[in-house]
């Protein structure tokens, strides 16, 4: 993993091998990210989306097996107890050309991931929200 500051920003790149939470964690450390939205690109393997079940209050899992093209990454760093905290939506899609969606789990970059960074400059907060069962940005 590989980051450095640009214009209103960052941009962090993952080699081959680098877990996509790790490496985003990492690069907050060690750039001093506290807000932003991440939008990014790519191609993962070892991917695990999940979908949040409100009535059940839990997460809905599956695994991909196998290289995926991220169609799409979007999400937001925001402080979580104090610490940045990526969250990460993503569209992956395989040689079949169907596109899944959901809530990253976990992804290991295949060939590289481009993630950019556009800093909020403010930091936002999560927050614990009981009814919904998540830690939720609150302003």
């Amino acid at each position: 993993m590989h980051w450095r500051g640009v214009q209103g920003g960052w941009v962090v790149v993952l080699d081959r091998g680098d877990d996509l939470h790790a490496s985003l964690k990492q690069a907050a450390e060690e750039a001093g990210i506290r807000s932003g939205a991440i939008t990014a690109l790519g191609a993962v393997d070892d991917v695990q989306l999940a979908y949040w079940n409100l009535a059940a209050r839990e997460y809905e899992r599956r695994d991909f097996d196998g290289d995926y093209e991220i169609g799409a990454l979007v999400g937001n760093f925001a402080l979580l107890d104090g610490q940045p905290f990526a969250h990460v939506h993503a569209v992956i899609g395989g040689r079949d050309f169907v596109a899944m969606t959901g809530h990253v789990m976990r992804a290991r970059c295949s060939a590289t991931v481009e993630v950019f960074v556009h800093d909020y400059a403010s930091p936002v907060e999560r927050r614990f929200v009981p009814e919904i069962g998540l830690n939720l940005c609150r302003l």
